[in-house]
């Protein structure tokens, strides 16, 4: 047995197709506050990694860095 499976368009369909076109903004809405978490973010980070402590300690490590490799350079 085969079925004949045919389209079927109702008021329902036909009111729900303009919907779906007004939801392209959402895109856009999405993006602003994906990029607004991460500025905040960035913003936290940066307060943190150049608070004393924090900038210090950094600045040790990348010291230490520098040194074990300097003596690789000729």
């Amino acid at each position: 047995m085969s079925k004949d499976i045919s389209v079927v368009t109702t008021d329902a369909a036909i009111e729900a197709a303009p919907r779906c076109r007004d939801q392209r903004g959402m895109v856009s809405a999405e993006w602003a506050v994906g990029i607004i978490a991460a500025v905040a973010i960035a913003g936290v980070l940066l307060g943190i990694v150049t608070s004393g402590p924090v900038h210090d300690v950094l600045l040790r490590f990348i010291l230490l860095v520098i040194r074990s490799f300097s003596g690789f350079i000729p």
